[in-house]
């Protein structure tokens, strides 16, 4: 089974836990996880960024029907996707990780903090720490869920990111793989 299957069928196996209590997390941070440095996409092993367009078109749709029939439709996750998950389609990322929190800023501009332990970040409650399969992001708001998985490989020198995402009944997974070109 090749590398990045097993990733991805350990993220689903993360995700299908449920919400952001029931994954139990440490957080303290193993000191050989250590994500600091500049991280640039290998395409080659990562899975393509979600079609934007498509989902905001998917969207539009539910809400002209909803809006015909007088039923309210589910609008699934195309609302948040692209602004609370941007390493879905970031090329590259920077990461400045210190022992209680790290931060992200990434290609496109987007900046995102992210606190060992739970905590409320907008519309989600996140629960982030660590298990044997590396660092978890367990998100939960009141109509999705998200649990971004994070390993470390090749000695560091690689990040392999899992993101499962569930809203109403749509779901999204992939995987997007990082070399790191600086840092550490």
């Amino acid at each position: 089974m090749c590398g990045i299957t097993r990733w991805a069928l350990a993220g689903a196996w993360l995700a299908a836990l449920g919400g952001c209590g029931s994954i139990p997390l440490d957080p303290e941070a193993p000191t050989e996880f250590d994500l600091n440095g500049h991280w640039v996409i290998n395409g080659a092993l990562s899975d393509p960024p979600p079609n934007e367009r498509r989902l905001q078109a998917e969207a539009d749709r539910a809400l002209v029907e909803m809006g015909r029939t007088g039923q309210r439709r589910r609008m699934g996750m195309l609302a948040f996707v692209a602004a609370d998950f941007p390493v879905l389609a970031s090329k590259s990322m920077v990461i400045e990780q210190d022992p209680q929190s790290m931060g992200i800023r990434y290609a496109s501009g987007a900046y995102r903090d992210v606190s060992w332990g739970q905590r409320r970040r907008g519309l989600w409650e996140v629960n982030a720490g660590w298990t044997e399969a590396g660092l978890v992001i367990a998100s939960r708001a009141d109509d999705a869920s998200a649990t971004e998985t994070l390993r470390l490989r090749k000695d560091g020198g690689q990040l392999a990111i899992s993101i499962e995402i569930k809203s109403g009944g749509d779901a999204l997974s992939a995987v997007r793989v990082f070399d790191r070109v600086s840092g550490k």
